[in-house]
């Protein structure tokens, strides 16, 4: 380990002093002197400032720390206390990213912030594992109370009389704008009520699912103890309602009632889109909500799915399979996985976005306007509109709540220094180009990249810990094992086990993008049928290659980047290059291959082979047993979830076989979203 740099003065000649160490008293122009010999000194605070010996890597870290009282010959000793990052080491999802921007702290905001992350990594330490690392305490009195104070609420407690007669607590939680009446009873919630005293009828409408939303946050089920009931999901949706308390300037501007005007709008697009797919009268009535939502201007939802706030939902499992009753489309609400765009505010921050503003005509009340180039109106562009600024009055109230806008007459106006974000739900990953697509549709600068970022399969896939990573060049097979549940011949259920393989042709850089800020709602609109792609793909990978398929059993460690095979040692060194990526594909006959390839009249297992491909577009090679040969359908994923097949050898020279064709193809596997079910479905359907 390095020794901390020595002090430009000569030490002591009576021995040294607790000053000479790395923890001295920094110079005292700086704004940490007193906290750093507070914290590092045994004796107090001292009085005679000490100048550092700069070396190398000690300028390199005061760079970034230009009021820190460390300084280090070595950056091994800074990084191993977590000061500074090596940049040709990059991290992904590094829990203290934030805290490595040692910048001077300026604002409260990020003085809150980087608390709140300190605070989250002691609690991991001070949680056991098992209970997850960002508890919020249990429900009780005490407990609301903290947490309603930690997101900057006022908080008091009364007692309440029942219609019984029984004395009950209430517990109210009050922001500038918000008020959350909660009643128990003996620590058990029996009530919540949510008010939005200053807002407008339009927002104050939608308060009461939010209300029940809080509610089931916070009710016990029947067979649950009190000792075992968390805050966990009621935090999360009060953190959501007091960043817009805190960011809402009453009664000129209102974040709820901006959301509710982005709703407002949505809402109206839904149902154009509804009614344009019933007049096609091709689909279903009860095909056409799902339609309009995966394949046309999505699903706008405010409060809903145990989730407080604006959501546009653009996709979602089995989205081609509508429940046939009202129990299983309960079910399907709840349990199905869907994608959403998280609508909300945040603060500016000196982002170079226009500001959020507040209307419900985003959209024109027609729709469409006619472009002056002919056809049928509903192939007419949507007439988009461009709301007015909130001017925010002259006051000491708004003093440090605007900024000020220049408008087209020159004149000047203050507006509300907010802005709407969108956040990916579940965060959507992406190769490089399809990133600054994504950035592109909002009118924002994408991110600069890591020196060395990750590629696509390490975020689908992370490499576990321990397991040697290889070169990035050198390709990637990923083994899975799987149960299936198969129809034979007389429609009985059997269980089939598929020994798939995933081979990553090429390392393409990716990103995984979780938020940005945008200024409109129809840059979220435009970026849907690119979202639906990525979206469809990443289901496909899961059901067949994700965390709920089991690992095979390696007869040997598995090494990261190293193609597995089944056969011995000596077999494969004997075979070529060529022969063994001929052998992946198919391509070889059964008496080349040997007995150690899966045959296809084997009913109890089958091997299933796939490579992918991301860039331009993400592709899939399927490869299968198939008539006693192998199948290989090559197919790509295209914008909005549609499946292209690009080439195949099972349908002959007339791409058509027992009534099916490619088209056929591609749309079973839409339905099917699992390309395991996919291929015994054409195994059972062209055999």
């Amino acid at each position: 380990m390095s020794t901390p740099t020595p002090n430009k003065h000569p030490a002591s000649q009576q021995g040294r002093t607790p000053s000479q160490f790395t923890g001295a008293t920094p110079p005292v122009s700086t704004p940490f002197s007193n906290a750093a010999q507070a914290a590092f000194s045994p004796r107090g605070p001292r009085s005679s400032p000490q100048q550092v010996k700069k070396s190398p890597a000690t300028s390199m870290l005061l760079g970034q720390l230009p009021n820190s009282a460390l300084s280090f010959d070595s950056p091994s000793t800074a990084t191993a206390l977590g000061l500074v990052v090596p940049t040709d080491m990059p991290t992904v999802n590094d829990p203290v990213d934030e805290l490595r921007d040692m910048r001077p702290i300026t604002r409260e905001d990020d003085k809150l912030r980087r608390l709140e992350t300190i605070l989250e990594i002691l609690n991991v330490g001070r949680n056991p594992w098992h209970l997850g690392p960002k508890r919020k305490g249990l429900v009780s009195e005490a407990g609301l109370e903290r947490l309603g104070q930690r997101n900057g609420f006022d908080c008091l407690l009364e007692d309440y009389m029942a219609p019984d007669g029984r004395k009950m607590r209430a517990l109210i939680i009050a922001g500038s704008s918000t008020q959350i009446e909660i009643v128990l009873d003996n620590n058990i919630v029996q009530n919540v009520t949510l008010a939005f005293p200053e807002s407008s009828e339009s927002t104050s409408r939608h308060m009461e699912p939010a209300s029940k939303i809080l509610l089931d946050d916070l009710r016990l089920p029947p067979n649950q103890s009190p000792l075992t009931k968390t805050l966990d999901k009621f935090a999360l949706n009060l953190e959501t309602l007091a960043a817009l308390d805190r960011l809402s300037v009453m009664p000129a501007f209102d974040c709820r009632a901006a959301l509710v005007g982005i709703y407002t709008s949505l809402e109206r697009l839904h149902q154009w889109d509804i009614s344009r797919l019933r007049e096609e009268g091709t689909h279903p009535e009860k095909m056409l909500p799902l339609l309009a939502m995966c394949s046309r201007n999505g699903l706008p939802a405010m409060h809903a799915r145990n989730r407080v706030g604006l959501a546009l939902r653009y996709w979602k499992e089995r989205r081609l399979i509508p429940p046939e009753s009202q129990s299983t489309s309960s079910f399907a609400e709840n349990r199905e996985k869907t994608w959403s765009l998280i609508i909300g505010c945040a603060s500016m921050d000196g982002l170079q976005v226009p500001p959020a503003r507040v209307s419900e005509d985003w959209l024109s009340k027609d729709i469409v306007k006619d472009d002056g180039l002919g056809g049928e109106p509903k192939s007419f562009p949507l007439d988009w509109q461009e709301p007015v600024n909130v001017a925010l009055p002259a006051s000491e109230e708004t003093k440090n709540t605007g900024i000020e806008m220049m408008q087209p007459d020159l004149s000047t106006i203050k507006v509300p220094a907010v802005i709407f974000t969108v956040t990916f739900d579940p965060p959507v990953v992406l190769p490089q180009s399809d990133v600054m697509r994504i950035y592109a549709c909002a009118d924002m600068e994408p991110p600069p990249p890591h020196m060395r970022p990750p590629t696509f399969d390490q975020l689908y896939f992370p490499i576990p810990p321990g397991v040697h990573q290889g070169e990035p060049s050198e390709p990637r097979t990923i083994k899975r094992e799987r149960q299936v549940s198969v129809l034979d011949r007389n429609r009985n259920a059997t269980i089939k086990t598929h020994h798939n393989t995933l081979f990553i042709y090429k390392q393409i850089y990716s990103m995984r993008v979780s938020n940005l800020a945008f200024c409109h709602p129809r840059q979220l609109i435009s970026m849907l049928p690119l979202l639906r792609q990525w979206a469809f793909t990443s289901t496909l990978l899961e059901n067949s290659f994700g965390p709920g398929v089991q690992d095979p059993a390696p007869s040997a460690p598995l090494e990261v980047g190293k193609e597995q095979t089944n056969k011995t040692k000596s077999e494969s060194v004997s075979m070529s290059e060529k022969d063994q990526l001929a052998s992946f594909m198919g391509l070889l006959s059964n008496k080349q291959k040997g007995d150690g390839e899966t045959s296809d009249s084997d009913d109890a297992e089958l091997s299933l082979d796939v490579i992918i491909w991301v860039h331009p577009a993400p592709h899939f090679q399927v490869n299968f047993p198939f008539r006693g040969s192998k199948a290989s359908i090559t197919l790509q994923i295209l914008e909005n979830g549609v499946v292209d097949i690009v080439d195949e050898n099972i349908l002959g020279p007339g791409g058509e076989a027992k009534g099916l064709t490619r088209a056929g193809l591609g749309k079973s596997l839409e339905h099917m979203e699992d390309l395991c079910k996919w291929a015994e479905w054409i195994r059972s359907r062209l055999s």
